[in-house]
């Protein structure tokens, strides 16, 4: 039975001379989320938070959600993800595996700014239709019209609206 004290010494269980039992820690909450809902006319998958290999088996689970739904009924799929903080490469293989699992139909990726730069950088949006980054949930989206993330307005006099 593990110790809910990091030091044995803190343990009242323990005498001295007994070896000390082993201390279980438990992991770290999750920081992300995931969950899978139908709309009217579409599935989507909703994504917060920082996306990461923490979530891979929720992220999994996810994949089978959508496929059962799109199973039941043909329609377009989309994923909110304007809410995320952070991804890493556990979450583009999740997008991968969504736009391969929406063909032939394309998925809509509805990014924060860090998912639209981890979508440019990994080519994901030559695959998935990529909507304006930023913004709330329901909500307008963030920075001007036209304005790539990390782009110096003017910088080189092409009109990207």
């Amino acid at each position: 039975m593990a110790t809910p004290f990091p030091d044995p010494a803190l343990d009242p269980r323990s005498s001295p001379g007994t070896p000390p039992e082993p201390v279980a820690y438990p992991l770290p909450e999750a920081t992300g989320r995931v969950d899978v809902h139908d709309e009217p006319d579409r599935v989507v998958v909703h994504l917060a938070g920082e996306i990461d290999d923490e979530l891979r088996p929720y992220l999994d689970d996810a994949v089978d959600g959508l496929t059962a739904r799109l199973r039941e009924r043909t329609r377009p799929a989309a994923v909110d993800a304007r809410e995320v903080t952070f991804m890493d490469s556990a979450g583009a293989a999740f997008l991968a595996r969504l736009a391969v699992t929406v063909r032939p139909a394309r998925l809509t990726v509805h990014p924060s700014r860090p998912v639209a730069f981890l979508l440019e950088v990994t080519r994901l949006s030559d695959v998935v239709d990529v909507g304006e980054p930023g913004g709330e949930p329901g909500g307008e989206p963030g920075g001007e019209p036209g304005e790539v993330p990390g782009e110096v307005p003017g910088g080189d006099g092409v009109d990207r609206s």
